[in-house]
């Protein structure tokens, strides 16, 4: 018992020394304090190192800004370095779909508990509202989403948007917290959506209503359509020729604010066109437009193009003279240059077609000159 109680003075003596010297050198205490944290207790967090794409819909694979790989790390947050060895570094994830105000900062720790509550389930009488690869494996401390596609658009949440998130899956049994990773915010929207979707800068093959102001099946579609103007090339050379006509045909006026979006959105389509024009008998009878091959592209009819794609045989051939005349006529023929359609050679022409000009800062100058 003595031996014991011995014992038991000499720890408390040690006690009140080092608690003594911890007084007088506060400092020393701070550093030990600070090296227990960052070297035995480890800060693991998952981290997406891929931004989602900003457009997605119900149906279409998810994929990261540019249709990268959208890929995933397990990281050392006290170093900011990746996990590539241990247990930790092969470990099993779940993916699922997170409410989008679940505003929480990337650097922020939060609970699993907290996490766990902002998990979206699908509605009622819905299938499950994401599909595809819904198990992530780690390797290296790495990895990357699989296939994954929404079934359901995010309209009917409370936030309006989803995150994906990534959780340890069940089963790992490890000791160490590993905190979540989730992406920013974003919509989904059902897939016919995209049918309908306009072209930030359209292509001269598309269809005319992905240009602004322009409504699938809506007014103006049926009046360009009634007109022949199907395409934004239809749309573009209309425009070239005789814009007025064109806004008779949408029934637009001069100083309309539509007008001007179309028509801004319409000169924005990137496309390098060498074109000519020809009025055998001036502009009451058709004219033809041709390019640098002398092949025909369209007629021109009462003031309104019509592509080549939509002529009858006869008219085909009735064009391809008009092109062949054309060159006995080389003076009459008037080039597209980028701005406007005026003598090819400089000259006045004998007929009587009024030339507009247009400031298509997209187009370039004809480069070569055809020789009758």
């Amino acid at each position: 018992m003595q031996q014991i109680s011995s014992m038991k003075n000499a720890v408390q003596k040690l006690t009140e020394t080092v608690e003594l010297a911890n007084n007088h050198s506060p400092h020393l205490g701070r550093a030990n304090a600070k090296s227990t944290g960052k070297n035995d207790v480890r800060k693991l967090r998952l981290q997406f190192q891929t931004k989602l794409s900003d457009h997605l819909f119900t149906g279409k694979k998810l994929k990261g800004e540019g249709g990268a790989r959208i890929s995933i790390s397990l990281m050392d947050a006290n170093t900011g370095d990746v996990v590539t060895s241990g247990p930790e570094s092969s470990i099993k994830l779940d993916v699922v779909v997170l409410e989008g105000d679940f505003n929480k900062d990337d650097e922020d720790d939060w609970a699993q508990e907290e996490f766990e509550n902002y998990v979206v389930k699908e509605r009622e009488q819905k299938g499950p509202l994401l599909i595809g690869d819904l198990l992530v494996m780690l390797k290296g401390g790495v990895g990357g989403l699989g296939d994954l596609l929404f079934t359901d658009n995010s309209s009917w949440n409370r936030s309006k948007r989803f995150r994906i998130g990534l959780k340890v899956a069940s089963g790992y049994c490890g000791n160490a917290r590993i905190r979540e990773a989730k992406t920013d915010a974003f919509r989904v929207k059902e897939h016919r959506g995209q049918t309908s979707k306009k072209h930030d800068l359209p292509a001269s093959d598309d269809e005319v209503w992905r240009l602004k102001m322009i409504a699938k099946d809506g007014k103006y579609h049926q009046k360009l359509s009634e007109a022949g103007i199907h395409k934004v090339e239809d749309f573009l050379l209309q425009l070239f020729m005789d814009p007025m006509k064109l806004k008779e045909i949408l029934g637009m006026s001069s100083n309309s604010t539509n007008w001007d979006t179309l028509e801004n959105h319409a000169k924005s389509c990137k496309t390098n066109w060498k074109l000519y024009l020809y009025y055998p008998e001036g502009v009451k009878k058709p004219g033809a437009v041709f390019n640098t091959d002398r092949q025909l592209i369209g007629l021109i009819k009462d003031r309104i193009y019509c592509a080549t794609r939509r002529l009858s045989a006869d008219e085909k051939e009735h064009g391809d003279t008009i092109v062949k005349k054309a060159f006995d006529n080389w003076n009459d023929v008037m080039e597209f240059n980028g701005e406007t359609f005026s003598s090819s050679m400089q000259k006045k022409s004998s007929s009587s077609f009024q030339s507009q000009v247009l400031q298509i800062g997209s187009f370039t100058p004809v480069q070569c000159k055809l020789t009758p």
